[in-house]
C-alpha cells in the first residue's frame, strides 16, 4: 500500500497515513485539531518494492519520522 501524506489546513498538521490505491482519505481528521478536510501533500517518500526498502526524506516536517 502506497504511504500517503496529508495536511491540516487549520493548524498545518501532517500525518502520514497507508491507504489503498485510490482512496481519497474524505473521513481522515487532523490528530491535532480533530478538524475534517485534510489536503493530500507531496510527500518526500520514496517507496521501493520487492524487499529493497523504503527511503524517506521528510525534510521540515514537524512530527513526521524517517522510514529507513
Amino acid at each position: 500500500m502506497p504511504l500517503y501524506e496529508y495536511e491540516c489546513p487549520e493548524c498545518g498538521e501532517r500525518i502520514e497515513v497507508l491507504q489503498k490505491t485510490g482512496e481519497d482519505g474524505a473521513a481522515l481528521k487532523c490528530q491535532k485539531c480533530k478538524v475534517a478536510g485534510l489536503r493530500k501533500v507531496l510527500s518526500g517518500c520514496v517507496v521501493k518494492t520487492k524487499g529493497s526498502g523504503t527511503a524517506c526524506a521528510l525534510g521540515g516536517n514537524s512530527g513526521a519520522s524517517g522510514f529507513t
